[in-house]
């Protein structure tokens, strides 16, 4: 038996692979709905720009709804601005990039003082306002864009997925300048009190790229990430990762977030080298689904061998509060399997395939 642990402590033995209380909500995709936004009284596109609302907006889905963990930088497109991309900001929540800023990696360039460029420091300013705020008891785990999404951004993703066939040199070059920089951005973050660090990388997403595009053009860089930002990492990746799988756990990060591989699957191809982290849909459960069902899922990850269960991706504004509340409360009541007893755990994979083949094999029929 393990003794009660705080957030921080939780989060990051789960991460790590060590032993934990209870499976942790220590959910990192954006959670910035209107209601916990109402309640801390934070706006868009004004907590993009203010550390402590950013701060403030962070924390409220623990301080509302017990979810452990604080997520600031609450965009995927910081990264590209910093290197000279332009952005809408029209947009009511997360400004999208508007256009690509380079032509050649030669070019691509950031000033040497980092830490005081863009709305870096504004995040830099979240996380020391956290860190102080709850003296290391709630993990801060903010968000930092991966490489092949940020060359995508600055490059043109259709441009570097054709590069990735007809130029590959040109590819490897916007892909290794990218990394330098969220290397450097990565370290600051560690430096300013993050206990992990949430890598996006949508752009490597199986539906964009073939597996052997992610082995040759996007481990490399993961693999450096992993080596050279201290803190630990979790990398998440969008849609079906089934194919990808095998290559992510020779990453050396220490947790996969993901979207549409069933949590069994994952559990299996994974074993014991990668922590795991899912899967909750964003799309129909969360903000439609009622309390039961969102508590149901959640038991259910855990008891397919989620290390922490999260959502698939960044929850829609709407999405009501006690489906947040029902999906803590499944984590701390749910008991964590327990893996040496290789029978119990052959029958909840077995649960898992039977319900995997009932609802997407054959079509949903009811008993």
């Amino acid at each position: 038996m393990v003794s009660e642990m705080t957030p921080t402590r939780r989060a990051m033995a789960a991460v790590l692979g060590g032993r934990v209380d209870y499976v942790p909500p220590a959910n990192p995709l954006a959670q910035t709905t209107t209601e916990l936004m109402q309640v801390c009284n934070a706006s868009w596109p004004k907590a993009h720009f203010d550390s402590k609302m950013m701060a403030d907006l962070a924390a409220a889905p623990y301080e509302v709804c017990g979810i452990e963990a604080a997520r600031p930088q609450f965009d995927i497109s910081l990264e590209a601005e910093v290197l000279g991309c332009k952005l809408d900001w029209d947009k009511p929540d997360r400004p999208p990039v508007t256009g690509p800023a380079y032509t050649t990696p030669e070019d691509v360039a950031w000033p040497d003082n980092l830490e005081e460029t863009g709305r870096i420091p504004i995040v830099l300013g979240a996380i020391d306002e956290l860190r102080k705020r709850y003296d290391g008891m709630l993990p801060i785990i903010p968000g930092l864009t991966a490489p092949f999404t940020v060359a995508g951004h600055i490059a043109g993703i259709e441009n570097m997925a054709r590069w990735t066939k007809t130029d590959p040199e040109i590819a490897h070059a916007f892909i290794e300048t990218a990394t330098d920089f969220v290397v450097a951005y990565g370290k600051l973050q560690a430096a300013y009190g993050a206990h992990i660090i949430f890598l996006a990388d949508p752009s490597a997403s199986s539906n964009l790229i073939s597996a052997e595009t992610y082995k040759e053009f996007v481990l490399p860089a993961h693999k450096r990430i992993a080596k050279e930002i201290s803190c630990p990492q979790t990398l998440h990746i969008c849609g079906d990762a089934s194919k990808l799988l095998p290559y992510i756990k020779q990453s050396g990060i220490d947790c996969f977030s993901f979207d549409a591989v069933p949590v069994w699957y994952c559990r299996q191809v994974m074993g014991n080298e990668m922590s795991i982290l899912g899967s909750l849909d964003v799309i129909d459960l969360m903000p439609n689904g009622t309390p039961e069902q969102v508590y149901n899922r959640t038991r259910e990850c855990i008891l397919q061998g989620a290390d922490i269960v999260g959502t698939a991706c960044g929850v829609s504004s709407g999405t009501p509060l006690e489906n947040l509340k029902a999906y803590v409360r499944a984590c701390k009541e749910t008991p964590i399997p327990k893996y040496d007893d290789v029978e119990d755990l052959i029958r909840q994979i077995g649960v898992g395939i039977g319900r995997n083949m009932k609802e997407n094999v054959l079509g949903g029929m009811q008993e």
